[in-house]
């Protein structure tokens, strides 16, 4: 899952990041933190409100630093998200970021919750976490290394290298952080540009396995704890990770699935990260593949790559039954895919969860639209338009496809009501200033 943007958030939290900008310009830094964590509690991956709330707290820490008493009354939320981080990582963002907010440059809270991102499969949160300690803590190698490696897990290597130039900087004399500067060079230098010049897909892996053969201390130190104690599940996904981190995406596959046959154990979590390192494999053959601009492959990768999302979603959704917010994400993916039915089956349940209901009737209203239905789809809109008593984006967005699947039903009368009531207060809203001035007749 990646970022979200502010213009695709849910209706309501629009409203909760203009208090909040509000507050922020009249230095009322408390009632700022509650509007975006509130926003943040309706969508999670709204990175720029998240940001926007830790400098409040960083402001704020920096006017009231928080007390001997403030800290102490941490301890319970802190005990609370650590353990909620493997069974429920969203939970233990939430709960980080109420203890970042009391103590914004906390390391400890900083890394419950990069800890509780990664577990969430939310890389985007841990790496702003790390770079906001970075940009206001002095330099740090246990900020440092954390955020260089999600830099490279996330093929950011521009960013990756420079964190590993500072790596050097502080502990000159460390071989092993010299070396890793070295590779993280090679990659930045392979890079996309790379993919294009080598003779071909099998030349950039065979040169990476190269690579990775050269780190064979840590592999046979990994391989070694997996072999002397099957049953421990954690040995085994740090293998993988090891292989996943240099994109030896098949090994990574065959140890996943050896951990499955000789662990004796069906932990979920090794199921979760087979999904991610076959998800990882396609996504990478895929960026090759456009490199190339192997057109039949492309299409190829693609189906396939939707597919494994799918299957990811509904194993999660599997994992999760009561998790609305993950069966809104499986219809999105559906719906993409042109999986109709089984999207309406999604957005049907999805929009139980008040965060997710309008979004969820706009996807229901485009599902049945496509399958041909379109009084049932005009109803979908219908209803959202109900929930929403304000002219935001969200409103207007309404408006305009009823006013497209008006049109599209012969019904132009009614398509023009509704868009007029975006050219009252919006003229410039996508193209309805042309659609309510064109003469009858054209």
């Amino acid at each position: 899952m990646a970022e979200v943007e502010l213009a695709d958030a849910p209706s309501g939290v629009r409203t909760y990041y203009d208090k909040g900008i509000a507050a922020l310009e009249r230095n009322n830094l408390d009632y700022a933190m509650d509007m975006f964590a509130a926003a943040l509690q309706v969508e999670p991956r709204l990175l720029q409100v998240r940001k926007l709330l830790r400098a409040a707290a960083v402001k704020n820490a920096k006017l009231k630093p928080p007390g001997k008493l403030a800290l102490a009354r941490t301890i319970g939320d802190f005990m609370k998200a650590s353990a909620a981080v493997k069974k429920n990582p969203m939970l233990a963002i939430e709960l980080s970021e109420k203890l970042l907010r009391i103590d914004p440059l906390n390391l400890k809270f900083a890394k419950l919750q990069c800890s509780a991102a990664t577990a969430a499969e939310l890389p985007e949160i841990a790496i702003q976490c790390l770079e906001i300690l970075k940009a206001n803590c002095p330099p740090s190698l246990a900020i440092l290394a954390p955020l260089a490696e999600l830099y490279q897990n996330t093929e950011q290597f521009d960013a990756e290298y420079a964190c590993r130039e500072q790596i050097v900087l502080l502990s000159p004399t460390d071989t092993a952080a010299l070396k890793a500067m070295k590779d993280s060079a090679a990659r930045l230098t392979m890079g996309k540009a790379g993919w294009q010049k080598a003779e071909s897909f099998r030349d950039v892996i065979r040169s990476e396995e190269n690579s990775a053969a050269t780190q064979s201390g840590e592999l046979e130190t990994l391989k070694e704890r997996a072999k002397t104690n099957p049953a421990d599940i954690n040995g085994w996904l740090a293998l993988a990770d090891y292989y996943l981190k240099n994109r030896l995406f098949e090994d990574a596959i065959q140890t996943l699935e050896k951990a499955r046959n000789e662990s004796g154990t069906a932990d979920p979590r090794l199921t979760q990260k087979l999904l991610t390192a076959k998800e990882r494999q396609l996504t990478f053959r895929l960026a090759a593949a456009e490199d190339e601009q192997n057109d039949a492959e492309i299409s190829n990768l693609r189906e396939k790559l939707s597919n494994m999302r799918i299957e990811h979603a509904a194993h999660r959704v599997e994992r999760y039954p009561n998790d609305l917010q993950l069966k809104f994400e499986f219809g999105k993916l559906l719906l993409e895919a042109n999986r109709l039915t089984e999207a309406v089956q999604q957005f049907q349940q999805a929009q139980k969860n008040p965060q997710r209901r309008v979004r969820s009737l706009i996807y229901l209203s485009s599902a049945f639209e496509q399958k041909g239905q379109l009084k049932i789809a005009e109803d979908q809109l219908t209803s959202a338009l109900s929930e929403l008593p304000t002219m935001d984006n969200t409103r207007k967005e309404v408006l305009y496809r009823l006013g497209m699947l008006c049109e599209k039903s012969g019904n132009n009368e009614q398509a023009k009501r509704y868009l007029h009531e975006i050219y009252a207060c919006d003229i410039g809203y996508r193209d309805v200033a042309d659609r309510i001035e064109k003469p009858a007749d054209q």
